[in-house]
């Protein structure tokens, strides 16, 4: 028969249920106005969650020709209610480990 996969959140440790909120995601950003992801391109569902004071994020959009990158961008953006051009990836264009500037108006 079918399997069920479960999935936990966690900040630090302490259970989530639900994506974290903007203001979670918010308190990631260092001086800088960066946040350290980690992505999960090719993902079934897309969400967010805070592991290891970063924020790691599934997208359905495979890793080819930027697809993921502009997936991960449009994401942040509808996530934090910011426009696209508010979240700019700073490095790690063809990695799954991230660096992105939110730039909060």
């Amino acid at each position: 028969m079918g399997s069920k996969i479960c999935i936990n959140f966690s900040i630090n440790g302490v259970p989530m249920s639900a994506a974290p909120s903007t203001q979670d995601i918010i308190a990631l950003l260092n001086v800088e106005e960066e946040i350290r992801l980690r992505v999960v391109p090719g993902a079934k569902v897309e969400r967010l969650a805070i592991e290891n004071a970063s924020l790691k994020i599934w997208i359905r959009t495979a890793p080819e020709d930027g697809k993921a990158n502009k997936a991960v961008i449009s994401l942040l953006a509808k996530t934090l209610k910011l426009p696209k051009g508010a979240v700019t990836i700073i490095s790690g264009h063809t990695s799954r480990d991230k660096r992105v500037r939110i730039t909060l108006i």
